[in-house]
């Protein structure tokens, strides 16, 4: 294969790599779902402190009327995080990335925030997206 053609191939496959990357990273962003109060698989989050994780995201109780929800996976690893109502963030048990309660890096390896999305409650349904 002449080298022309081998760059020529490389730079297309390389591109076509790209495009999907970025294809697949919208699409993870697309979050847009409700949980009911009342459902008891839910019960985690009718106490401060509880949390529960729902397809992609980690939502939080974080103090009355007040939730919030991020992605649940850590950006260094890959890892899932938790909650700590003790300190109020975000723990990663893998590496000890640090998450504060607006998903910023505080502590730990992560190189970049976790994604927050945006929780609305509406009686006993929360909506995020």
């Amino acid at each position: 294969m002449e080298r022309r053609t081998f760059l020529k191939t490389a730079c297309a496959l390389c591109g076509a790599a790209a495009a999907i990357s970025l294809v697949d990273s919208c699409k993870k962003d697309n979050i847009n779902f409700e949980i009911d109060l009342t459902d008891p698989a839910n019960a985690a989050l009718t106490h401060v402190g509880g949390y529960l994780y729902k397809e992609t995201v980690i939502v939080v109780f974080v103090s009355t009327g007040n939730y919030m929800a991020f992605s649940k996976t850590c950006t260094h690893a890959g890892c899932t995080v938790a909650y700590n109502m003790g300190n109020t963030h975000l723990e990663c048990p893998c590496h000890g990335g640090t998450f504060d309660t607006n998903g910023a890096v505080i502590g730990g390896p992560p190189p970049k925030p976790l994604t927050k999305y945006t929780v609305v409650q509406n009686g006993n349904i929360l909506t995020v997206s």
